[in-house]
């Protein structure tokens, strides 16, 4: 300690005051012209700092004028500043940041009337200002509210003093109209006669009509947050700092309490919350409604209609003369569903597929799912020429209507804007649509009530898509699949070309050692190519024919394309078997409900061995061993395959199968995430066969079902169970377990050379994270191997995009996991 006690606890009380000095407004230096107005501060407004030390009777008298309470803006003649020479009150009010003038959007010009302070061109100064028409708020609270004068005689006050005093009462959203008068007597002073309109006042709300929006929700709409007002939860503390202007601080120091009081001189910057209609923590206060009830109710619904999507949302609302407002709101409902420019029996099976009917509350997502569902069950037609939904054509106002008793009524007024020209596309617009199977316009309109659904038929359309192969016996061999669809506008038959090529590029040196003519007939290019029929008055999704030759797999059931692709490149790890096959197929696809089809399909192939090249082109392990590709039964063989499957989550008319089709593999696509609704789906097959050329026969018969079972809204239970079994298989169709989506922990085909195999999984998840335990055994040798376990973790991105980590669980455990970052589900 440098100094006694006490002389501490004076110095810093006089730092404390000195803060407060500096923190208030510097006077003008310089002199002010003699006829400059001036606006004072309201009556009764301190507009100094003090320090206030109750008990402390040993210090020096704190109270003196020139003890540690300097006045800030004082005149002259120690006058407060109520008092204040006009130029001081104009200095203070030059300094003072313009009251609710943080609000660029306020329809202030709607509200404020023309001021006009000269009469015969003989400029008047109003000495005096008089509030007319207040009914809710009183007259003290209004000047305090703007920094008007108090009520009688004042200084002189200039044009800028008034149209800023004016401007304050027009931004304060608290009045629908403000119109000054300027009263001139004989020989009385100039008076300054402000009529005031309130914004009606609510004491009470009863929302009716909402179905599906909670009213508390929609309330906040109409009833926002004033400005400058704290949300729910903030706290309450400082209140009168945002009323009143004062800031309060309290300092103890040895049992003895120091009090400084900051005042600020300025009006609010916005008025209190208490004054306005709100929502308090769920709670509705009473109040005047914020920029008036019309405007509240327009913009609530405009949000009822641009955030939450109801187009057709109308409201009526009726305050009574005590304040009780009754809000009715129709959620709006179609009238009709119209389908110009296709025929009357078409148009039923368009407003079919929509899902929309009269009666019907009309959202925009419905509009957008309807487009989904009319392209996915009628894909032969699409959308045209309208101008959508997210055009603006539709403007509304809320009306207000003034009955003698007081009462108010409003209602919706909606004006439609004229139909805007469409510009004519481009002319090599058609010919680029062919490569965009995605482009698609709404072609949906609202005239009224009605909703206007514009179809066309579907021009020819053709999808292309990149194949980045990459294998253990091909190297990068880079393709392209397409396919180009031919649509008849009446719905009887569908015809689909498609084809497909890759071709194995000679990099990194790769080749089969000792066998150059091998090497050359591994590097032939992959082809294939195929025509189908969709006939929907037969229930066939599919009948046709297709010629190949490629190197295939028939472990697309284990790992996606991508995904076997990716690893093959990074880590030398396909983690599939491949052969060459030639030969044609034909087949039909029977699909009788959206979620059932069967079908049946004829083979006629050649089977050949592929071996891994080397050294494997690989971005890492470049010096590992090539990853082994296991032989096949080579030869020409004959077989049919009989398949059923189910898809719970199948869409109407999607389309079905695929160039790359195999009997372990859906016909169905897969759709999308994971729902939070139960899904099932599952497949048989059965494939019959024989090896021309030799007499034994062979039989495979594969089960595959997963059942989705949610648990709650963010986690859920998926369940696996796969069987298979056959007899006198070749090796290529022999099964195996071991490797990712086939025993997970396991090394790819650990247990192979198998008749039958059984493999179960489940996953639970919780959002993105899962857990997850398979279990299998392969039938080999006429005996069933030890049941397998392999346990993991995984997290997700998405349903597909996911990160697994799994352990086995058998006598070759280890503490570190096998992991994979994957990109498809195979089921």
């Amino acid at each position: 300690m440098l100094l006694h006690p006490r002389m501490n606890r004076i110095v810093l009380c006089l730092c404390f005051v000195s803060l407060a000095a500096f923190a208030q407004p510097a006077r003008d230096a310089g002199t002010l012209p003699p006829d400059a107005g001036a606006l004072t501060a309201p009556s009764g407004t301190r507009t100094h700092s003090q320090v206030e030390t109750p008990g402390d009777d040993d210090g020096p008298d704190d109270d003196g004028p020139d003890h540690g309470s300097p006045r800030v803006g004082a005149s002259d003649d120690g006058s407060p500043d109520g008092d204040a020479s006009d130029g001081r009150a104009s200095s203070r009010r030059e300094v003072c940041p313009g009251g609710f003038d943080d609000d660029e959007d306020s329809d202030t010009a709607s509200v404020l009337a023309p001021l006009r302070l000269d009469v015969d061109g003989k400029g008047l100064a109003p000495t005096a200002l008089e509030l007319v028409g207040l009914r809710h708020l009183t007259d003290a609270q209004v000047r305090s509210l703007v920094g008007a004068p108090a009520a009688g005689p004042t200084p002189p006050m200039s044009p800028d003093d008034v149209q800023t005093l004016l401007r304050r009462l027009a931004r304060t959203g608290l009045f629908a109209h403000v119109e000054p008068r300027l009263r001139v007597s004989e020989q009385g002073p100039a008076l300054l006669e402000v009529t005031l309109e309130e914004h009606p006042a609510v004491t009470s709300v009863d929302v009716q009509g909402l179905q599906d929006l909670p009213p508390d929700e929609w309330l906040e709409a109409l009833f926002p947050q004033p400005p400058g007002s704290y949300q729910d939860g903030d706290e309450d503390e400082d209140d009168d700092e945002h009323e009143h202007g004062e800031v309060v601080a309290t300092v103890r120091i040895h049992g003895r309490t120091a009090t400084l009081s900051v005042i600020n001189p300025c009006p609010p910057l916005h008025p209190p919350r208490e004054l306005f209609a709100r929502l308090e923590r769920g709670k509705f206060r009473p109040g005047i409604v914020l920029g008036g009830l019309d405007a509240a109710l327009e913009r609530a619904l405009k949000d009822l209609r641009d955030d939450d999507g109801y187009l057709l949302a109308t409201l009526s609302a009726t305050l009574s003369h005590e304040g009780a407002l009754v809000v009715t709101v129709d959620e709006g409902r179609l009238e009709a569903v119209d389908v110009p420019g296709v025929e009357p029996e078409m148009a039923a099976r368009v407003r079919e597929a929509l899902g929309l009917a009269p009666g019907d509350v009309f959202l925009r997502s419905d509009a957008r799912r309807a487009v989904e569902r009319l392209e996915s069950q009628l894909p032969f037609l699409r959308t045209v020429d309208g101008e959508g939904l997210g055009e603006e054509r539709r403007s509304v106002r809320i009306i207000e209507e003034r009955e003698a008793q007081g009462t108010r009524r409003y209602r919706t007024q909606e004006q439609e804007r004229p139909s805007r020209h469409r510009e004519p596309k481009e002319p090599g617009s058609v010919w680029r649509s062919l490569f965009s199977r995605h482009e698609r316009e709404e072609g949906i309109t609202l005239e009224g009530r009605r909703l206007v659904v514009h179809v066309r038929p579907r021009r020819p359309d053709l999808s292309m898509e990149l194949l980045p192969v990459h294998t253990q016996v091909t190297g990068f061999a880079p393709g392209l699949a397409a396919d180009l669809r031919f649509w008849d506008p009446k719905d009887r038959v569908h015809a689909t070309l498609d084809a497909a090529f890759f071709v194995p590029l000679r990099l990194g040196g790769q080749r089969l050692p000792d066998d150059p003519e091998g090497t050359r007939r591994q590097r032939r290019v992959s082809l294939l190519g195929g025509a189908k029929l969709h006939v929907p008055a037969l229930g066939l999704a599919e009948v046709g024919a297709q010629v190949h030759d490629f190197t295939d797999t028939l472990d697309r059931w284990r790992l996606g394309d991508i995904d076997s692709y990716v690893y093959s490149f990074l880590i030398n790890r396909p983690d599939r078997d491949y052969f060459r096959r030639k030969g044609f197929a034909a087949f039909a696809t029977w699909r009788w409900a959206r979620s059932w089809l069967a079908g049946a399909e004829f083979h006629d192939d050649t089977y050949e061995s592929l071996q891994a090249f080397t050294p494997p082109l690989s971005l890492f392990r470049r010096d590992s061993p090539a990853f082994p590709n296991a032989p096949v039964s080579e030869g020409r063989f004959h077989s049919v395959v009989l398949r059923a499957e189910y898809d719970s989550k199948a869409k109407p008319g999607s389309p079905v199968g695929s160039l790359f089709r195999t009997p372990e593999t859906s016909l169905f696509r897969r759709e999308g995430d994971r729902t939070r609704e139960p899904a099932l789906r599952g497949l048989v097959t059965l494939e019959v066969g024989q090896q021309v050329g030799v007499d034994t026969r062979f039989w495979k018969l594969v089960g595959d079902a997963v059942l989705d079972l949610p648990v709650n809204w963010h986690s859920g239970l998926s369940v696996r169970l796969r069987v298979a079994g056959g007899e006198d298989l070749p090796l290529q169709k022999q099964e195996a377990l071991g490797g990712w989506s086939t025993l997970r922990g396991f090394g790819f085909k650990d247990f192979r050379g198998g008749d039958a195999s059984v493999l179960g999984s489940a996953e639970y998840r919780w959002q993105a994270f899962g857990i997850f335990a398979d279990l299998g055994s392969v039938h080999a040798a006429s005996d069933w191997t030890d049941p397998r376990l392999g346990l993991g973790a995984s997290f997700h991105f998405s349903d597909a995009v996911r990160v697994e980590a799994a352990w086995r669980t058998d006598e070759k455990a280890r503490t570190t996991p096998e992991a994979r970052l994957l990109f498809v589900r195979t089921f």
